[in-house]
């Protein structure tokens, strides 16, 4: 390692009160050529011939026994597998003793039974070949976001052209922490530095998340048992906000819903043919890739799945969710506790805001959620998303910052909060919190309809509601009353764009304030508020962040005519 990648990773984790292990290295790519690098192994001990423990995971090596290894530096060893776990899929190696005096460290280990949700980690590895090409580690810091199994009736986790990069079952330590190709096998750490998990490629599809399998399972199935300390506990920021989310996490259901007129899984993709023994290799080689990359976007789009609402109403059975979540026209579902189902229905909805109100066939015994009025959010303030997506898993937790106070969509002059925090189908609908236990939105605006809702899943950009607008919306959706638009504000016309012309004014509404001002159809327009219009979208994202009844200049050219007319915003119905 070069003294300039030494002093950068220290610069880097300075935050969490310890340097990088040394005893993390890189192992060579599969045999495979969509595998873009290889994965990463930890040192645990020292043997005293000198030679090296190292603990890993078999999505992270090549076929076979014997495999080259680089150590911090660019030392190459040869390493052998001494033991292949059964119940994980853990590997024990052995790494030959090379010259003395080698700064390769074994890495201290944490109870991964102390870890909770909230905990701060690190995932420190091979991402992008770095150890392999520039001898620096690469770390990415985060927090443990959920703790459960994945399932054993799961398909495979799939990558590029549908290639599996995990088939492990069973618990995992769910981080939000980066996972990128190389960090599998490597090491998962606590904010002291110690190892509580290895890297996974494995994740729940609900979630999308990456996962790291925990270092007590991974012992147990490799026959090990070195010294556990208890884990660091993290970040004070993010031990408060974890102990808010367990206080409000009690009010939050996991309902599955009928969704009649929905494509379940993505049809991006048809479902390829079968591939025939008595077809040319080649052909079959086609179908296969056809079939790899099928089942990876089966996995990527997949959103038939428990989504999450939030109890408002526990005696009379009122839950609150994204109205995104009701794609596929689902109108009834069942809430699923452990005690066994409650069918529930939607009551109304408020598109705008993308809420739903629910209604549970008979009281609940769950804990309720109160919305904080409007907040003061400023941007860099920490809040988290709480969620749920398995009956017995508990709940899931993403933090993150508000990263913006007023977005808004097409025509709406409804605005939203914006965040960092890791959206998915897994807390869609699910409550923004503080770590003052403040519950200030309702994670929105993310689902399968692109066009729509073009918001991504674990992008970094996450919208919610404001507390202050649930609260508001709340008195009619339990009325049954359901607001399909919302109003926004206008100039009152319909422009014609045509390829190669200047956009010209279609109609004009009656009483609006272009007609009011002599807005005329047949103006060609050349500016709004001193934007110079290119299309429909120009128009509607300058007015958005107007008020009614400002006024505005437009430029417009009437019979070839230079003319300009100050002209009143209106609110006007969607």
């Amino acid at each position: 390692m070069t003294r300039f990648s030494f002093l950068l990773l220290t610069w880097v984790l300075s935050a969490g009160a310890f340097e990088i292990p040394t005893g993390i290295i890189a192992l060579p790519a599969p045999d495979d050529e969509q595998a873009p690098c290889g994965g990463a192994a930890v040192v645990l001990g020292c043997d005293e011939d000198g030679s090296l423990r190292a603990v890993t995971l078999a999505e992270a090596l090549p076929v076979g026994d014997i495999i080259r290894v680089t150590l911090p530096g660019g030392a190459r060893r040869q390493a052998v597998v001494v033991v292949r776990g059964t119940s994980t899929t853990a590997v024990l190696l052995r790494i030959a003793a090379g010259p003395s005096g080698t700064a390769l460290k074994p890495v201290a280990c944490a109870d991964s039974n102390g870890v909770t949700v909230g905990t701060t980690v690190w995932t420190a590895g091979n991402a992008s070949a770095s150890l392999e090409y520039d001898g620096v580690v690469a770390v990415s810091r985060g927090i443990v976001s959920g703790r459960y199994d994945i399932p054993f009736d799961m398909p495979p986790v799939r990558g590029r052209a549908g290639r599996v990069l995990s088939q492990y079952r069973g618990p995992v330590l769910e981080i939000d922490a980066a996972v990128n190709d190389g960090n599998q096998g490597g090491a998962l750490l606590d904010n002291a530095g110690r190892l509580v998990g290895l890297v996974s490629l494995g994740c729940a599809r609900e979630r999308r998340l990456g996962t790291a399998i925990p270092l007590r399972a991974i012992l147990a199935d490799l026959g090990l048992a070195p010294v556990l300390e208890r884990p660091a506990s993290g970040d004070p920021e993010h031990v408060a906000l974890a102990l808010a989310a367990a206080r409000i996490a009690p009010a939050l259901a996991l309902i599955y819903l009928q969704r009649p007129d929905g494509l379940g899984n993505s049809e991006a993709v048809p479902r390829p043919n079968v591939a025939v023994d008595e077809a040319p290799l080649s052909d079959r080689e086609q179908v296969q890739r056809w079939w790899n990359v099928y089942y990876h976007q089966q996995q990527m789009f997949w959103t038939d799945q428990p989504v999450t609402a939030v109890c408002v109403d526990a005696q009379q059975g009122l839950l609150i969710t994204a109205a995104s979540n009701l794609h596929g026209g689902a109108q009834q579902g069942q809430i699923l506790l452990p005690t066994g189902p409650v069918a529930c229905s939607v009551v109304a909805e408020h598109l705008p805001l993308d809420l739903a109100l629910l209604k549970a066939e008979r009281a609940l015994s769950l804990a309720e959620v109160t919305f904080a009025g409007q907040q003061e959010l400023p941007i860099g303030r920490s809040v988290g998303i709480i969620g749920r997506h398995q009956v017995e898993a508990g709940w899931t937790f993403t933090m993150g910052v508000v990263s913006a106070t007023t977005r808004r969509r097409l025509r709406s002059d409804y605005a939203f909060r914006q965040t960092d925090a890791e959206g998915n189908y897994g807390n869609l609908g699910g409550p923004v919190i503080t770590a003052q236990g403040a519950v200030v939105g309702l994670s929105v605006l993310l689902g399968p309809d692109t066009e729509e809702r073009p918001w991504l899943i674990n992008s970094g950009v996450t919208l919610f509601v404001d507390g202050g607008a649930v609260t508001a919306a709340l008195p009619d959706l339990i009325a049954g009353k359901s607001t399909q638009r919302g109003t926004f504000v206008g100039l009152g016309v319909r422009v014609n764009y045509v390829p190669g012309q200047r956009p010209h004014v279609k109609t004009v509404t009656p009483g609006s304030g272009a007609a009011l001002a002599g807005l005329k159809p047949g103006d060609v327009l050349d500016s709004v508020d001193g934007l110079r219009i290119a299309d429909h979208t120009t128009i509607v994202r300058t007015l958005m962040r107007r008020k009614a009844g400002e006024k505005i200049p437009v430029v417009l050219r009437r019979n070839g005519t230079p003319m300009t007319l100050l002209i009143e915003l209106k609110e006007i119905p969607e």
